[in-house]
């Protein structure tokens, strides 16, 4: 169509049936745009209805399994003589079949007379002997005060540091080591229950006891 060869009344009546269509699909995009958005709105309601009751069962539940291990784990200690301050408890069936793992876990956690011992230590390493046995015990000691990515020291990396004190028999070193361990504060983050079977060929299998490992 060449709207050149249109009379001005046609131009106008197509001019107005343009609009009009441009006006409808407006009116259709929002339309659209206003029903997903009670789409949206009923889903979510929905979904987190459904996830709150499963919440709550799988808190009831893990609180129940708790409170049932609760016996066995203080008689586990009284009759086997192990020792309370571990983080994890794990009781298996007879046959090996099955096991349940209940324990907490902890963040690393120090206050901040923590840089006063690793200030100690630093001087205890700038004593040394710059040879090659000294220059590997540097570099040792230096990797185990490296800390994490959240800026906190590892407590099994400072066990070993403390094998290393004794070992050299420095007061100051030892003297640092002390005040690490002293200003350690781990901090509790959560309780866990894990659970493990296994097949008729001995194959174990972790049981998904999380939304994401579902």
């Amino acid at each position: 169509m060449d709207i050149r060869n249109l009379t001005k009344e046609e131009r106008e009546e197509l001019k107005a049936q343009l609009e009009a269509e441009e006006k409808a699909e407006k009116a259709r995009v929002e339309n659209e745009r206003e029903e997903y958005k009670r789409l949206v709105d009923a889903s979510v309601r929905s979904a987190v209805g459904k996830l709150q009751k499963l919440s709550d069962e799988m808190m009831r539940v893990k609180r129940e399994v708790f409170e049932e291990f609760d016996t066995l784990i203080r008689m586990k200690n009284e009759l086997f003589r192990v020792k309370l301050d571990r983080k994890t408890d794990t009781f298996t069936t007879g046959d090996g079949v099955m096991s349940v793992t209940l324990g907490s876990r902890t963040n690393e956690g120090w206050d901040d007379t923590v840089e006063a011992g690793i200030a100690k230590v630093k001087e205890y390493l700038g004593t040394l002997a710059k040879d090659d046995n000294s220059a590997a015990l540097v570099e040792t000691v230096m990797g185990l005060l490296a800390k994490d990515r959240k800026g906190a020291l590892k407590a099994n990396k400072v066990l070993e540091l403390e094998r290393l004190a004794v070992k050299s028999q420095d007061q100051g070193f030892l003297d640092g080591i002390g005040i690490i361990k002293a200003a350690y504060r781990p901090v509790p983050t959560c309780q866990f229950i894990s659970v493990e079977t296994k097949d008729e060929k001995g194959n174990a299998t972790s049981l998904p006891l999380s939304l994401a490992a579902m």
